[in-house]
């Protein structure tokens, strides 16, 4: 048995006069195998029954528990104590970062349903009524699309780790993503385009940093950045390109096909028109003295451009046989 203390940031929204947040520490009685959901209960019967913190299901399938631990979004219920505390010498909880606590560990949770409604969560049938999605066999690789994105269990860890919520609240985030593919993906869906467009708007799908860090840090392997980037490349498939993101993702294109790299400098005039590329030449010149600028290619070609003109050629093939046997 191991004496360990615990930091516990502890503060309380309920009442007026703003809140008061500090760190409170607890000496817990650590043996091998204890969890910091077992710690935490161990803490409220023991020594304050004050401590707010959710939890329900203690086996990793909830989503209750989630919360920082030594400063990453984990959950409590399958995190051990004494591998936290090996690795860093401490075990500091906080609650979800990119989320307003209300009390100690608890934090309000009514932005990320509301995002969740916004993206539709169930299937649409679109102008064919309910017998459009009648009458569907699904194979394996149907299901396989989308399966990662069903495996999510509403725990905010990815949202907690995202960059891009960090400095945007209104932006979507990646678990409202993750799910969006998962009626996106599906062949039954008859909206897709709507939806995709839906997506597409500001703070949407292309405002992804691509940061990792909702993939990195969720606890079921659902893989929200892959499932972004699957919404994305939908999107231009589906000829939804007015937008910023698109227009960068289609200069890149342009730019690797033409000379076989990307030339920076020209794409920001591409993605964001000439207008406001002008806009930007104070920034750009910051950025050059900083040596954050890249200059403008002059002899841009690289050599072996018949190489990469012939892997373009042979994606086009491959992407034109994929659309007749979607036709089909």
């Amino acid at each position: 048995m191991t004496t360990i203390k615990f930091k516990i940031e502890r503060t309380d929204r309920r009442g007026g006069g703003g809140a008061h947040q500090f760190y409170q520490a607890y000496d817990v009685q650590a043996v091998e195998g204890m969890t910091v959901l077992e710690a935490l209960n161990q803490i409220r019967e023991r020594r304050d029954g004050s401590l707010a913190f959710r939890r329900s299901c203690r086996s990793a399938i909830c989503g209750s528990c989630a919360m920082m631990i030594n400063g990453f979004p984990k959950l409590a219920c399958n995190t051990q104590v004494l591998h936290e505390y090996k690795n860093r010498g401490e075990v500091v909880v906080e609650p979800l970062t990119n989320h307003t606590p209300v009390k100690d560990l608890i934090v309000d949770f009514d932005p990320f349903w509301k995002k969740m409604e916004r993206m539709t969560p169930y299937l649409t049938c679109g102008e064919k009524g309910e017998e459009g999605c009648e009458g569907y066999r699904l194979t394996k690789e149907d299901t396989a699309a989308i399966d990662d994105s069903q495996k999510c269990i509403m725990c905010g860890c990815c949202n907690a780790a995202c960059n891009a919520l960090e400095v945007d609240r209104f932006y979507l985030a990646p678990a409202a993503l993750a799910k969006a593919w998962r009626f996106v993906g599906d062949v039954r869906e008859g909206e897709k385009r709507k939806r995709l467009k839906r997506l597409s708007d500001e703070h949407g799908m292309w405002d992804c940093v691509r940061c990792v860090h909702c993939t990195e840090y969720c606890p079921k392997d659902v893989g929200p950045l892959q499932a972004i980037e699957r919404l994305r490349a939908e999107g231009v498939r589906e000829g939804i390109t007015d937008n910023h993101g698109a227009k960068h993702t289609e200069s890149m294109v342009h730019s690797v096909k033409r000379i076989g790299r990307l030339d920076e400098a020209a794409m920001t005039f591409k993605t964001l028109g000439f207008l406001r590329s002008i806009g930007k030449i104070p920034l750009g010149l910051k950025m050059q003295m900083h040596g954050k600028m890249p200059l403008p290619i002059i002899f841009p070609a690289i050599e072996g451009m018949k190489e990469v003109k012939e892997i373009y050629k042979e994606s086009d093939k491959q992407y034109k046989k994929a659309k007749k046997r979607e036709k089909k």
